[in-house]
């Protein structure tokens, strides 16, 4: 590991887009029935607003798992943001809810989005603006779960070439004027890339300095690992990556890589959710079983606040197991500390669900939906990510809010 002081470095390259995944949305979206069958999650109306959850105290327990375990496949992806599958899996979540979680480990949530489209599996690990690609090839997948916020997307550039944001901040003492400079320098220059994960983002940051996509050099890579290969083998200047590729750069090579500037350069593009998403026609024969899905995930995020000790070492024998590169129970915290958000549903109704608050989810739709130029039109990030309903839904379930709120073991 780095000294200290660059342990943020180490860390926040780790966290780097291990949400990035890769999707895109489609004609529409599909929202939970209006009028399921009263075991299934009841959809709000449309001109009322959502109930307020009902204290733990007083809801109960889901009914006990039915006599039929319903399989669920799903897509895992090297990445900390969506661990909760693991725990579910390690703490017999599913089992208790009627479920069988079946995984297949995948390196980047591309292969995951191809096989969701080919019947191969059921859920996959994504973001919003990581379908974008996929909007006309795989328009039936749409995201209806938000796990938690991302917050470590970074650029990693070569030591002795390159300036850092807080040099430009030392020598400028002015933090706009040093945001400029920064993206300045990489005008020119040429950057390895997974792009179907990050050409989006690393376009939202040039334009930040008035800078196009067309004045940098991007060459494309199959994979993140493959991009980061490169740099390290001499090709490219700068690059922005997933969390195991920036750990390797930064903690392996920290004589030869340097973070160059994260939240600080990237403006707008800079919030950005982890999600979970799934087929229309899947939820549509589903909606109970993704609300349980949505209740593991928020227990989950009850573990990270409240007993994450018992948590930590699941999540990181996942990463270790599956991501090659391996991490420990202090780095892994730090990282949740710093670079994820993992919030209680009720966090979440006042933050990523509240249109009146800074984090609210479609902000950061809305800037991608405008910078984007590989969207088919008349797309619509809505009827992609029907998020909204499936949320207000879920707090209309006392039973899965119980279940959530119970006692931690």
């Amino acid at each position: 590991m780095f000294a200290k002081s660059n342990k943020v470095y180490l860390i926040i390259a780790a966290m780097l887009i291990a949400s990035l995944l890769l999707a895109s949305c489609g004609p529409t979206a599909t929202p939970p029935p209006e009028q399921p069958p009263a075991e299934e999650p009841q959809a709000p109306q449309a001109t009322e607003a959502p109930q307020e959850p009902a204290p733990a105290e007083t809801v109960a327990p889901p009914a006990e798992a039915p006599a039929e375990v319903i399989p669920v496949r799903v897509g895992m992806t090297p990445f900390f943001d969506y661990q909760f599958w693991a725990v579910a899996k390690e703490f017999g979540w599913d089992k208790e809810l009627g479920l069988d979680l079946q995984f297949t480990w995948l390196t980047q949530s591309g292969p995951s989005i191809q096989a969701l489209a080919a019947g191969d599996l059921d859920m996959v690990n994504t973001c919003v603006v990581c379908n974008f690609p996929f909007y006309e090839s795989v328009p039936e997948m749409v995201d209806f779960l938000n796990v938690n916020q991302f917050k470590g997307f970074v650029v990693i550039g070569r030591q002795g070439q390159s300036k850092s944001y807080e040099e430009f901040l030392a020598e400028l003492n002015d933090p706009e004027a040093a945001k400029i400079a920064t993206i300045e320098q990489f005008r020119g220059k040429t950057f390895p890339e997974y792009l179907a994960n990050y050409e989006p983002l690393l376009t939202a940051v040039l334009d930040q300095a008035g800078m196009t996509i067309d004045d940098v050099t991007t060459l494309n890579f199959p994979d993140d690992e493959k991009a980061a290969l490169a740099l390290i083998g001499g090709t490219g200047d700068f690059y922005m990556g997933g969390l195991p590729s920036e750990i390797n750069l930064l903690q392996n090579h920290p004589d030869q890589f340097k973070l160059i500037g994260g939240a600080e350069i990237l403006g707008p593009a800079g919030l950005w959710y982890s999600n979970v998403a799934s087929s229309t026609e899947w939820l549509e024969a589903n909606p109970e079983v993704a609300l349980k899905i949505m209740a593991m995930s928020y227990r989950f995020n009850r573990y990270v606040q409240e007993q994450r000790g018992t948590i930590l070492p699941i999540v990181v024998k996942a990463m270790n197991d599956h991501s090659g590169v391996a991490t420990n129970e202090e780095n892994l915290s730090f990282i949740f500390d710093t670079f994820l958000d993992f919030r209680t549903y009720q966090q979440d109704q006042e933050t990523a669900f509240n249109p009146d608050s800074p984090f609210y989810w479609e902000n950061s739709a809305k800037y991608y939906v405008e910078k984007s130029t590989e969207l088919p039109e008349g797309a619509d990030y809505n009827k992609q990510n029907p998020m909204n309903e499936w949320f207000e839904t879920f707090l209309q379930r006392p039973d899965l809010l119980g279940w959530v709120d119970a006692p931690l073991e």
